[in-house]
């Protein structure tokens, strides 16, 4: 990754993106752009998950708190949703809800995805049918 310099004086001294504004205000541009994509149902979903992965640790805290909030809550809504065998899902289609899954590992690297999309021709396991 780049590093990032700003001027000080007349020498350019290491910054970050939090400090150069990048995320605006708290963070909320970061958190308008997770939102729009929460429980989108196209290509902008996965775009989003590479995104979050590669600014997480540029994030301020109460922007990665909000994200995860919301993830978390999403994923039990969805939970229920597909549990209840309804045709709205809150996190979209199994893809969708797979990149949400992938973004939790950021908070909880031994999360283990509670919905597992069934592939034709594979089970659970990955072994063929």
């Amino acid at each position: 990754m780049n590093k990032l310099y700003k001027k000080q004086g007349c020498r350019y001294v290491p910054t970050t993106l939090s400090e150069q504004g990048a995320w605006g205000s708290d963070g909320l541009m970061a958190l308008a752009a997770f939102r729009y994509c929460l429980g989108r149902m196209t290509y902008i979903v996965g775009d989003c998950e590479r995104w979050v992965f590669a600014n997480w640790e540029h994030f301020p805290e109460n922007a990665r708190k909000l994200i995860q909030r919301e993830v978390e809550e999403e994923i039990k809504r969805d939970d229920e949703a597909r549990e209840r065998g309804e045709e709205y899902k809150p996190l979209g289609h199994d893809c969708d809800r797979a990149a949400w899954e992938r973004v939790r590992t950021l908070w909880a690297p031994s999360a283990h995805p509670t919905h597992r999309p069934a592939i034709a021709g594979l089970s659970v396991s990955g072994v063929t049918n």
